[in-house]
């Protein structure tokens, strides 16, 4: 898959698109999916660093040494990596918090960082809905929140938004 040796592909010139993490939408206990990158070949990328040209048809999603090459800054794209990997962090230190249920209720809450954060059971059938800053959500992914663990996913998205 190696594309650095053909002639028919620039090199340079490129054009930063975004950067995609392969590991932020999926489940807990679900594998994540690696792609290959599409200029070295190098396998096993989870931040897809996403290019286009003006002489090329498409795009080309490669991995952040090739990003950095193609586009000419050695800067950005391990700057906008090092972000995802800080979001990526930042998640699993959040899902590894101790919530509260309360038995009256059923209802789980957390105190992170001086907020509040409520998950509770919908009363019209299975599902859950997450309650933060006068805001609910009762779905992920366009699917209903259908346990906790995901309503916990939820819950940090949520809160991570408010500090962006």
């Amino acid at each position: 898959m190696a594309r650095w040796n053909k002639e028919d592909i620039p090199h340079k010139g490129w054009k930063y698109i975004g950067i995609e993490d392969l590991g932020e939408d999926v489940y807990p206990g679900e594998e994540i999916r690696y792609e290959q990158c599409e200029m070295c070949g190098n396998e096993k990328i989870r931040y897809v660093h996403i290019l286009t040209h003006p002489e090329f048809d498409g795009e080309l999603r490669v991995g952040c040494d090739c990003a950095s090459k193609m586009i000419n800054d050695y800067v950005n794209p391990r700057e906008h990596e090092r972000n995802y990997r800080n979001r990526t962090n930042r998640r699993m230190n959040f899902l590894r918090q101790e919530w509260t249920r309360k038995p009256e209720t059923g209802n789980y809450t957390l105190r992170y960082r001086g907020e509040r954060i409520t998950i509770m059971k919908s009363k019209f059938g299975p599902g859950w809905g997450v309650m933060f800053h006068n805001e609910s959500r009762w779905e992920y992914n366009g699917r209903k929140i259908r346990d906790l663990e995901t309503a916990k996913l939820v819950a940090f998205e949520m809160f991570d938004e408010l500090r962006e």
